[in-house]
């Protein structure tokens, strides 16, 4: 099997996700500032083509001569006069008739920009320069006022992006801490540590949520481990019983401490099949817990199935003093293994003789459409607490009860396994009797 490839430090899982989040917030940023960019121009084109016609050309020519690299000087500051008194109003988009403007080129020629849009050379425009003295800088406003704009959001954008970088990294240390913690957890906790726990940090919910998450998967490994080991240790428990009894056996007849006799091997032959119906329960458990236990289902009638188990085991409990009593009903069909219904109720009975004082009685009845077999006993009964646990394998309410006077501990968890294989459930409740009762709830149904 290929081996997996290590994990990545820590270190650099922390550094990839505050890598992650800087380049996030700075593209936000650049979108955001350059999308400003984009707008600002679009507003400022939007206001140029607002300007008078004259106006629109000046600017032009401004910015022309800028590319060029000349030098841009200005007659007397143009005058546009719209709506005062001494003027009539203008219609809309036109200036008053003296808008004029002189560019000098860096080779000392002249050109004039009138409001009439023509354009003279230096020498046309020397005298009609107006006279009035000399000329004064005309500043381009617009243009100066677009660079200030793009340069103060430069500006910003520059500082958008460090605060971008610090709240970067401050988030991916926040983020990173519960979910390095859970790493970390986890790491050990595939190396064996069952009892590794991950600290469940304040903060995000959702990182929160995922260390509680794993807690509780690592309280569910921890429980199955536990059970794991305790179902190991009963196994060779109830195996070493009779094993030891029958090797005990065999050195005393070897040895001549007891004659080979009827009774001697008879004794040999119980502990044989004790041995055996304990293989085969572990077995049958094993194969209904994992899915992969056969069931032939025919059909039968859990009555006359039910009474046919009391009249079996009617003997054994006249031997032990205990009134063994069926309550009699009409036919239940069913369809199901009639093996495995047969053993249900086998295993329940069994259990009710090992805790009665003097009386057990069984019934069958048909609610919502289930068939429900019931097992009471008159014997201490079972605490409400330990009511679900009794159908987990190897599970005896008194720890000091023995394989001899408290069973397995198989019994019921197979009860609770087959009865699930066919569809239907087992609980245990408070019996009429005073002791506990066991029901068992089988779906009705005929085949096909």
């Amino acid at each position: 099997m290929t081996p997996l490839p290590p994990p990545r430090p820590a270190t650099r899982r922390g550094a990839s996700l505050a890598l992650t989040l800087l380049l996030a917030m700075l593209a936000v940023v650049g979108l955001s500032v350059g999308s400003t960019f984009v707008f600002s121009n679009l507003a400022v084109q939007s206001q140029v083509r607002r300007l008078p016609p004259d106006v629109q050309r000046y600017l032009r020519a401004q910015q022309d001569a800028q590319r060029r690299g000349e030098v841009i000087v200005a007659a007397p500051v143009p005058q546009i006069r719209t709506g005062t008194p001494a003027d009539p109003y203008l219609p809309p988009g036109r200036s008053s008739p003296d808008v004029n403007g002189v560019v000098r080129g860096a080779d000392g020629s002249e050109t004039l920009i009138e409001a009439g849009a023509r354009m003279r050379t230096g020498d046309e425009a020397g005298s009609g320069s107006g006279g009035g003295g000399p000329a004064r800088g005309f500043a381009p406003r617009t243009q100066d006022f677009l660079e200030n704009v793009q340069r103060s959001l430069l500006q910003v954008g520059l500082l958008a992006a460090a605060a971008s970088a610090l709240l970067a990294f401050l988030l991916s240390r926040r983020l990173a801490r519960p979910i390095l913690a859970v790493s970390a957890a986890a790491a050990a906790l595939a190396k064996g540590d069952l009892s590794i726990r991950a600290p469940v940090l304040s903060g995000e919910r959702e990182l929160a949520e995922l260390a509680g998450n794993f807690n509780e998967m690592a309280d569910n490994l921890q429980a199955l481990e536990k059970e794991r080991r305790q179902a190991v240790a009963d196994i060779a428990h109830e195996l070493r019983t009779p094993l030891a009894i029958m090797q005990a056996r065999l050195d005393a007849l070897e040895d001549g401490v007891y004659p080979l006799n009827t009774e001697q091997v008879a004794s040999l032959s119980e502990q044989t099949q004790q041995l055996t119906r304990l293989v085969d329960d572990l077995r049958t458990l094993t194969l209904a817990e994992a899915g992969r236990l056969r069931l032939h289902p025919e059909p039968l009638d859990l009555a006359g199935l039910t009474a046919g188990v009391v009249r079996d085991l009617n003997d054994r409990a006249g031997a032990r003093g205990i009134t063994l009593q069926f309550a009699a009903c009409s036919p239940t069909p069913l369809h199901a293994d009639a093996g495995r219904v047969r053993q249900i109720a086998v295993n329940l009975l069994e259990n009710a003789l090992q805790h009665a004082n003097t009386h057990i009685q069984v019934g069958v009845e048909t609610e919502d459409g289930a068939a429900l077999l019931h097992v009471d006993d008159d014997g201490p009964g079972i605490p409400e607490a330990s009511r679900e646990a009794v159908f987990t394998r190897f599970t005896r309410l008194d720890s000091s009860r023995t394989r001899g006077t408290g069973g397995s501990g198989l019994g019921l968890a197979i009860v609770q396994e087959l009865a699930q294989a066919h569809g239907g459930a087992a609980r245990a409740s408070q019996s009429p009797l005073g002791g506990a009762r066991f029901t068992v709830q089988l779906p009705l149904g005929t085949e096909g």
